[in-house]
């Protein structure tokens, strides 16, 4: 720089305008030209700090967990300290941030050895006409890192029994073990030993699948990472920008995203796709039969003998409009509808675009009943009981005397 200022004021520019153009003043332009050989600057030594002397001993203490800095200060200044804490919290502050930066080593599983499950809050959609939280599901395959996915409004026991069930229809298997946080649905806390005391009814449900259920420790999500990975995954590449036009179509636009887009990229640490991994999994086989679950949600019959689920209507036998009846499903896509704990129909969920499902035994009889003005549901469950004059009761009496 120095060069440069000295050539240009040699080919006629001011000493003005080059204190304008590089910034300094007038006498450091005059200076630099006047000096024959190139300026030099020396290093200042560093001050020596009132908090030196001491700086053995904070990290010491540093070491040990202790960073609260009015408990290092007062220890120090019963040493002799002199200095302010302003000082003391600038060298405490960087190894603050360091302290909590633990080592860890990358755990890998053997292929069908360990699968990994938890719920993540997905965000809130306009489903229905109507604004709901949504909820995922999500379990991710330890070796192959083959991601697998269900959305509810809820999460309750029974919803996540019924989630294990459509991702293990996903998956093709079940690993030997599953890894879960401290979910009240899993684990309702732990004994005196420090163990997981299981949920009784979620145990029921790993041993008739035959798997071995796992809890992380308290604290440290590390432990399922791939998992926690895995929802995060999720909602920054999933979810921005998309509409769904109800829970059952979220799902389907889920699996799709799944199939097309997670399960075929090169996962960034094992250098493969997930896909590919996948037939290498050596998965336990599915039971012929679904654990049983019991989750049944209330609706009403609508007059045009259908319920709603999921976004589908579902019919029901006509003499049951207008009653207040559950939905229940099972895994396979199975759906029971109850009333009073008797089934009266039971359908599957539709694997197109269909929003309508109707049997068409369930309107037998509708037309003559029309025709004979006795259409009402609810006279046909609930029969209307003879009404008798009391005088006939009281013959009754007069017999039995």
């Amino acid at each position: 720089e120095v060069l440069e200022i000295r050539d240009k004021y040699e080919k006629g520019m001011t000493v003005v305008d080059l204190a304008l153009e590089y910034g300094y003043c007038d006498k450091t332009i005059r200076k630099w030209l006047k000096r024959k050989d190139m300026p030099r600057y020396k290093k200042r030594s560093k001050r020596p700090s009132k908090l030196d002397p001491y700086k053995e001993y904070i990290m010491k203490r540093m070491v040990e967990g202790v960073f609260n800095c009015e408990v290092l200060i007062r220890e120090i200044r019963e040493q002799g300290y002199t200095g302010g804490k302003t000082i003391l919290k600038d060298f405490v502050a960087p190894f603050r941030k360091q302290f909590k930066i633990t080592a860890v080593r990358r755990f890998e599983t053997k292929p069908g050895e360990q699968m990994q499950a938890d719920w993540g809050y997905l965000g809130t959609f306009l489903l229905d006409g109507r604004l709901r939280k949504v909820y995922v599901f999500v379990i991710v395959l330890g070796y192959s890192r083959y991601l697998v996915a269900y959305c509810t409004n809820t999460m309750d026991l029974e919803t996540l029994l019924l989630c294990h069930q459509h991702c293990f229809t996903m998956t093709g298997g079940i690993a030997k073990q599953i890894v879960y946080d401290n979910m009240k649905t899993v684990t309702i806390g732990r004994d005196v030993e420090h163990k997981p005391i299981w949920q009784t009814r979620f145990m029921d449900f790993a041993n008739y699948y035959g798997f071995r259920p796992i809890a992380h420790t308290p604290y440290k999500p590390r432990s399922k990472g791939k998992v926690e990975r895995a929802i995060d995954y999720i909602k920054n590449n999933f979810c921005p920008g998309r509409h769904f036009a109800d829970l059952t179509d979220l799902n389907q636009q889920l699996q799709h995203w799944l199939d097309t887009v997670a399960n075929v990229r090169i996962h960034g640490t094992t250098g493969c796709r997930p896909i590919d991994r996948l037939e290498q999994e050596a998965l336990q086989p599915l039971p012929k039969q679904t654990f049983p679950t019991a989750v049944r949600l209330p609706r009403k019959a609508s007059r045009d003998c259908y319920v709603s689920y999921l976004g589908v209507l579902f019919s029901v036998p006509w003499a049951y409009a207008g009653c207040n009846l559950e939905v229940e499903e099972l895994a396979g896509g199975v759906i029971k509808i109850w009333w009073h704990n008797q089934v009266i129909a039971e359908h599957e969920l539709p694997r197109d675009n269909r929003r309508r499902v109707t049997q068409s035994d369930h309107f037998n009889g509708l037309s003559s009943a029309q025709r004979e003005n006795r259409a009402s549901g609810l006279r046909q469950v609930y029969p209307v009981v003879e009404q008798r004059s009391l005088e006939i009761y009281e013959q009754f009496a007069g017999i039995q005397q």
